[in-house]
């Protein structure tokens, strides 16, 4: 496989298993505001920006209830159960370690917020120095598929698109990466895109290497 000077990274369900932890996050806050996030649902809600899941789920319109349920996001995604509940991948500590051994830049573009992306690095004992860059939520107004987080990432670490890959696990990582110009590399843990063959696609972040 080609090597890249720069790897950018998704955070949820590239780097982190985190399935388990927005399980009780979309549940709670979502219950907050009388809407059942329905079974096998949150894995969607994982890849979509906030507002469109809203939307989707028929959230209440009204401003206190849009307040209530983005304050019990931020309130769940600190609490330390949630914290508890966000796993690495078993490759992931052993893997930085490598990239960093051969010199190559590494970022986080995440969907999810900045803050708790840091939390979690620091729960699982992921020294964040090892990424040059963490773009959350908060840093650009459009979010994935839009180009938006990846061409913040590039503008930060100001560097050119040459040389640079975006690893996510969800089609719409995959768009963000085209729409930047960047090289888009499709994780697929447990083959939920075996009919899908036009992008790179690698099982674990070791292929990488």
């Amino acid at each position: 496989m080609k090597e890249f000077k720069t790897y950018l990274f998704d955070f949820d369900g590239t780097l982190v298993n985190s399935y388990e932890s927005l399980v009780l996050v979309f549940s709670g806050a979502y219950s907050k505001v009388g809407v059942k996030v329905p079974d096998g649902y949150v894995l969607h809600l994982m890849r979509c920006p906030l507002d469109v899941g809203y939307e989707e789920l028929h959230g209440p319109k009204d401003e206190k209830s849009v307040e209530i349920f983005s304050k019990e996001i931020i309130r769940l995604l600190d609490d330390v159960e949630v914290l508890k509940a966000t796993k690495a991948y078993e490759e992931v500590i052993s893997f930085v370690k490598e990239m960093k051994k051969r010199g190559k830049t590494l970022g986080i573009v995440t969907s999810n917020n900045q803050k708790h992306v840091k939390d979690v690095l620091h729960f699982l004992n992921i020294d964040e120095s090892n990424f040059s860059i963490i773009v959350g939520n908060k840093e650009t107004k459009r979010h994935k598929p839009y180009a938006d987080p990846i061409l913040k990432g590039l503008e930060l670490l100001n560097i050119s698109k040459e040389e640079v890959c975006y690893v996510g696990d969800a089609l719409d990582d995959v768009r963000c990466a085209i729409n930047a110009n960047v090289t888009p590399i499709l994780v697929d843990r447990n083959n939920e895109y075996n009919d899908i063959n036009e992008y790179i696609k690698i099982k674990n972040l070791l292929e990488l290497l």
